[in-house]
């Protein structure tokens, strides 16, 4: 039986529930969305790199399949890691990972809670050109979830601007041209960054046979993602 949860020991439990990067974030002032628990702790799991080559041209059905492969396991991971901490006597929600599915919007509010903002509070990363989350260590080929809980954690260093530097890899690379080229810094919203409805125009005229508007060019276009 886990006796105390530190650091430590729910680094080793999420190891164990196949999450490759976690950090702890002050939820002060709360993230848009958040449920009112003092502390976020965002968990990540990275996209298989074969999968990132397949995308290079465009979105692909195994794309789509490891897009809902990493959703099951990051929801998976969430519960169990909230189980743990109401074990443990602590108050603890899960938030799942976002899916392209407006219908959960109404039964799943927390759905679409934006990972990415408890991720750059926590120190994972940072948001690129094309707003998209990116890992010091996975590029943005990742995918994201949340739980929030009143376990005293001391939290990570949030990043506050992005790290891209001159790279526009992914905005070149996107045929839409939804990337609008601008450098992120904490409090942008999504639409200073990226066109969402163009990118919803291109996937509509151009990939009718996937149902969800993953396209994944920009992950597969730049350089931090792993393609090993």
């Amino acid at each position: 039986m886990i006796n105390t949860l530190d650091r430590h020991v729910i680094g080793q439990f999420l190891r164990a529930q196949g999450v490759e990067a976690w950090g702890v974030a002050g939820n002060d002032p709360s993230l848009p969305g958040a449920p009112d628990l003092p502390r976020a702790l965002p968990i990540l799991m990275s996209v298989r790199p074969a999968v990132v080559r397949g995308i290079r041209n465009g979105p692909t059905q195994e794309y789509c399949d490891e897009y809902d492969r990493l959703n099951t396991a990051l929801n998976a991971a969430t519960e169990a890691l909230a189980d743990l901490l109401r074990e443990r006597g602590c108050r603890a929600v899960a938030l799942p990972a976002t899916a392209e599915d407006a219908s959960r919007a109404v039964a799943d509010p927390g759905a679409f809670f934006s990972h990415k903002s408890a991720a750059t509070r926590a120190g994972l990363g940072w948001i690129g050109k094309t707003a998209l989350f990116v890992s010091s260590q996975f590029g943005p080929a990742v995918r994201l979830a949340t739980v929030f809980t009143d376990l005293e954690l001391p939290p990570g260093d949030p990043v506050t601007e992005g790290l891209c530097g001159a790279c526009r890899a992914c905005v070149a690379a996107c045929p839409a041209g939804c990337g609008r080229d601008v450098d992120w810094r904490a409090g942008m919203s999504r639409d200073d960054l990226f066109d969402a409805a163009a990118c919803d125009r291109y996937m509509n005229a151009n990939h009718t046979a996937f149902t969800r508007h993953i396209c994944g060019i920009c992950i597969a276009a730049c350089p931090l993602a792993r393609k090993d």
